[in-house]
């Protein structure tokens, strides 16, 4: 068996997120799981949503006492049923 090297541990919840890829209107999908730093998403077909792409998510977070949470975030790694993504800090480019 592999050593799990994640910085942050995954909980097996699953959070309904509205999701916005690109110009598209948001749609609610559900996660697999959670961590801080990013989650998997389950969808229909994953074939829309290409590695790299930035994606933007809206959910109640249940891992901050779900916290009305939004995020940005870049999808990593896909399969047959849904995508990961890790969430991405946008402060260096706020004022």
């Amino acid at each position: 068996m592999s050593k799990n090297l994640r910085k942050h541990e995954r909980k097996h919840i699953k959070v309904s997120v509205e999701l916005t890829f690109l110009d598209e209107p948001y749609a609610v999908v559900n996660t697999r799981n959670i961590s801080q730093g990013g989650m998997f998403i389950e969808v229909d077909t994953a074939v829309k949503f290409p590695i790299g792409e930035m994606v933007s998510v809206h959910y109640l977070d249940p891992l901050n006492n779900d916290a009305d949470t939004f995020k940005d975030a870049i999808i990593v790694h896909k399969n047959d049923d849904g995508f990961g993504i890790c969430f991405i800090e946008m402060t260096e480019f706020k004022d």
